[in-house]
C-alpha cells in the first residue's frame, strides 16, 4: 500500500499516532487541525502536510488533498464536526471515511443511518471500545471482537477457543447451544470454515458466534470455557458515560455483586436511581478509609473510570494494597501508561489508543469494517430487508436450502428478533442478517435482491 494518501482530521492523541504511523510507512499524509499549537507540533515532529483550519470547510479539505485520498479519518473530539467533515470529504472525492464518535449508543443504534446520511464507512465509538475492553477483562473470556447488528439487538462475537471449550471437545451437533444463537464460522489461520454438525473446532481457532443480546453472554460463557466472574466488582468514577455503560453490562451477568463509587453527589443520586440493585457509594475512591469501610479489599475486581488519570491510578494502587486481585485503570494520556505500569498497574487502557488500534486494523484489513474480515473480503455480514419480489419470501429455510457458504443468521420481525431454524418461514418485511462467503454473493443477489439496510 506504499504511496497511499491519507488525510487525518484532528491532531489529538488518536490523530497524532495515526499520522505518525502512516507517515513512517512512507505514505502521503495530511493532518487538519484547528488549534495552531497542535498544528505546530505536527509540523515540528512529523513528516506530514499540516493544514490549519476547520475540517468541515471545503477549502480546508481541498488544501489537505482530500479529493485524492484513499481514506479520510475524522478523529477529533467533536462528533458533529467529524460527521460534517466526512460528509463533505466524500462529496469532494475521498474514497472512504472513518468517523470517531464518543457515545456508544450512537455507534450501536444509529450506525447504519450515519453511514448512509454522512457517507461514513467506519463509525467507531471510544466509549463502546472502552466498555467492551473492560467487560471482557472482567469476565475473563477470550472474546477478541464484537459487532452490533439490528440496532444492537443482535451481536456477532469472535471468540478464541482453547482446549477446554465445548466447541473443541465435541462435534458442533452435540454442543447444546442456547436458543437464538448460532456458530457461524471458524477461523483457522488463513482458512475460513463454515461448520456442519459433525465438525469440531480446534484449540486456537476463532469462533464467530451470532446471538441475540439476551443470550450472547450465555453463549460466550459456553464457548470460552472460562468460569464467569463470581464476586464483587467495584467501579470508581461510575457516573461518567463509560462507567454507566460498564455498570449496565455487568447487570446482565449472574452471581456478580456491583458497588459504584462516585464523588459527585448528583451523579451518585442518578446512579442509585438507575441501578437500584447496586450499592452506590458517594465518596472519593482515593480515600483509603472509605475503601476500607466499604470492604473494597474483598472485591474480585476494581475498575477506575473517572476523567482524571491520577485519581484512577491512585485508586487502583490503593485497591491492590487492600488485596484486590484485579484492577483496571482508564487513562486519557496514553503516554503515561508505561510509567504507571512500572509502579505495578498491570491493567491499563486508553480509549484513544483503542480507537487508534481499531482504525489501524481497518486499514490493515483492506478497509473491511466488520470483524469477519478474512483475506480482505472472503466473508461479509449483510443486512437485507425482504421484499415481496424476493424468492426467499414465504418459504422456510428447509425449503430454501441455502448453500453452505450462506447462513441466515438472524431475523428481525417487528420487535421480535430470533435465529431461524429449518421450519421457520421468512416473511416480506423481515430484516435478515446474512453471513456470506465471497463465492456465494451471487446467490445472495438472487435470493435476497436489494441493497444493504442502512
Amino acid at each position: 500500500m506504499a504511496g497511499t494518501r491519507y488525510v487525518v482530521m484532528g491532531a489529538g492523541e488518536v490523530g497524532y499516532h495515526l499520522a505518525r504511523s502512516l507517515s513512517q510507512q512512507k505514505h502521503d499524509v495530511s493532518v487538519i487541525e484547528v488549534d495552531p499549537r497542535k498544528r505546530e507540533r505536527i509540523e515540528d515532529e512529523l513528516d506530514v502536510l499540516a493544514v490549519e483550519g476547520n475540517g468541515a470547510h471545503p477549502s480546508v479539505l481541498e488544501a489537505a488533498g482530500v479529493s485524492e485520498c484513499n481514506l479520510f479519518m475524522a478523529v477529533s473530539s467533536a462528533d458533529e464536526a467529524n460527521l460534517a467533515a466526512a460528509h463533505v470529504a466524500k462529496h469532494l472525492g475521498a474514497a472512504r471515511a472513518v468517523v470517531r464518535v464518543g457515545i456508544a449508543e450512537e455507534a450501536i443504534t444509529h450506525r447504519r443511518l450515519y453511514e448512509e446520511v454522512f457517507g461514513v464507512d467506519l463509525l467507531l465509538s471510544t466509549q463502546l471500545l472502552s466498555t467492551t475492553r473492560v467487560l471482557n477483562r472482567i469476565r475473563g473470556h477470550n472474546t477478541v471482537g464484537v459487532e452490533y447488528l439490528a440496532e444492537g439487538k443482535v451481536q456477532l462475537r469472535k471468540i478464541q477457543l482453547d482446549d477446554d471449550s465445548p466447541l473443541t471437545q465435541k462435534p458442533l451437533a452435540e454442543v447444546e447451544m442456547p436458543a437464538d444463537s448460532l456458530v457461524v464460522a471458524y477461523f483457522r489461520g488463513e482458512d475460513l470454515i463454515i461448520p456442519a454438525g459433525d465438525d469440531r473446532a480446534r484449540a486456537g481457532d476463532e469462533a464467530l458466534i451470532l446471538g441475540t443480546s439476551e443470550v450472547i453472554g450465555q453463549v460466550e460463557r459456553l464457548a470460552s470455557s472460562s468460569p464467569e466472574l463470581i464476586g464483587t466488582v467495584v467501579i470508581a468514577g461510575a457516573g461518567g458515560g463509560t462507567g454507566r455503560a460498564v455498570a449496565s453490562g455487568l447487570g446482565r451477568l449472574e452471581r456478580v455483586q456491583v458497588k459504584l463509587i462516585e464523588r459527585d453527589r448528583r451523579r451518585a443520586q442518578e446512579l442509585a436511581t438507575r441501578f437500584p440493585r447496586y450499592r452506590v457509594i458517594h465518596g472519593d475512591a482515593t480515600d483509603l478509609q472509605l475503601l476500607k469501610s466499604q470492604r473494597v479489599g474483598r472485591a474480585r475486581c476494581f475498575v477506575a473510570l473517572s476523567g482524571e488519570d491520577e485519581n484512577n491510578h491512585m485508586a487502583c494502587l490503593l485497591a491492590r494494597e487492600l488485596g484486590v486481585p484485579q484492577e483496571l485503570a482508564l487513562v486519557h494520556r496514553a503516554e503515561t501508561t508505561e510509567l504507571w505500569g512500572r509502579l505495578g498497574l498491570r491493567e491499563i487502557f486508553s480509549p484513544r489508543q483503542l480507537a487508534y488500534e481499531r482504525v489501524r486494523e481497518y486499514i490493515d484489513s483492506g478497509y473491511s469494517a466488520n470483524i469477519v474480515s478474512l483475506k480482505r473480503g472472503a466473508a461479509q455480514v449483510l443486512e437485507r430487508r425482504l421484499a415481496a419480489a424476493s424468492p426467499a419470501a414465504g418459504v422456510t429455510l428447509a425449503e430454501m436450502r441455502p448453500p453452505r457458504g450462506l447462513r441466515v443468521g438472524a431475523v428481525q420481525r417487528g420487535d421480535r428478533v430470533f435465529v431461524p431454524r429449518g421450519k421457520d418461514r421468512l416473511q416480506v418485511g423481515d430484516l435478515v442478517i446474512l453471513f456470506v462467503k465471497e463465492d456465494e454473493l451471487d446467490t445472495v443477489r438472487l435470493l435476497f435482491p436489494g441493497r444493504d439496510v442502512q
